[in-house]
């Protein structure tokens, strides 16, 4: 990869840089742990994220709901298929305070801080606005900008996502590099034109995620520490 012609790096936030599975193991626990309740966290966890991003991603474009409403309808659809019963609170507490309050994984913050002095850094995500927003503080990552597929009122994986965020941030798309650890991401991002590099989560689902590389990627790295190496050399 000729990262000489790169002038943005666009981040996938949710999973790349956010660690959703412990936050939502730890929302679950803390609800099952006020009901007295026997849960399975973990297959609860996986669920709940199963779940919204299926619905965010695949949704109709002519009728579009953000992430917290995805999540909410997520945690509806499992306290009624695993006949979890708990008050609307508890549910609120799951779906809307929950995914805003992920912890970023370890190996991304210094990297990133230096990625940013040789790139334009950006959030390019499917979070809404209060998500991105909320655990980027918390986080204390400093984006140059962030670009919510919620503003750009079209979503990932629809091709017209990655052209716009191009077009807003006036470059080629080739100028752009999709920063994920999600292969349906890069996918897209490739067809639409982006430098593509695929960064494996190994504990993204959990101890025993199952890294797929489902692509012809320009950089495949293990973490954003390897990232930093390779395009500083």
């Amino acid at each position: 990869m000729d990262i000489s012609k790169v002038k943005a790096l666009t981040f996938d936030t949710g999973g790349t840089i956010l660690d959703w599975y412990s936050g939502f193991k730890s929302g679950f626990e803390e609800v099952a742990n006020k009901n007295s309740l026997s849960l399975n966290v973990n297959e609860l966890s996986k669920e709940f994220r199963k779940k919204s991003l299926g619905t965010i991603t695949q949704q109709d474009h002519n009728n579009l709901i953000n992430f917290d409403e995805a999540h909410k309808k997520a945690v509806e659809e499992i306290c009624k298929e695993e006949s979890i019963i708990i008050n609307q609170s508890d549910k609120e507490y799951l779906y809307y305070q929950t995914p805003a309050n992920l912890n970023v994984w370890p190996d991304f913050l210094e990297p990133f801080n230096l990625l940013k002095k040789r790139f334009l850094c950006v959030s390019f995500t499917l979070l809404s606005n209060r998500l991105v927003f909320l655990n980027s503080k918390n986080n204390a990552i400093n984006w140059d900008l962030i670009l919510s597929c919620e503003t750009l009122e079209v979503y990932k994986p629809n091709l017209e996502a990655y052209k716009k965020t191009a077009k807003l941030l006036q470059l080629d798309p080739n100028q752009c590099a999709m920063v994920a650890c999600h292969s349906f991401d890069l996918n897209a991002a490739q067809k639409a034109g982006f430098k593509t590099i695929f960064v494996k989560r190994d504990k993204e689902w959990g101890p025993d995620t199952d890294v797929s590389v489902d692509g012809d990627y320009d950089m495949v790295v293990s973490d954003f520490s390897e990232l930093t190496a390779l395009v500083n050399n």
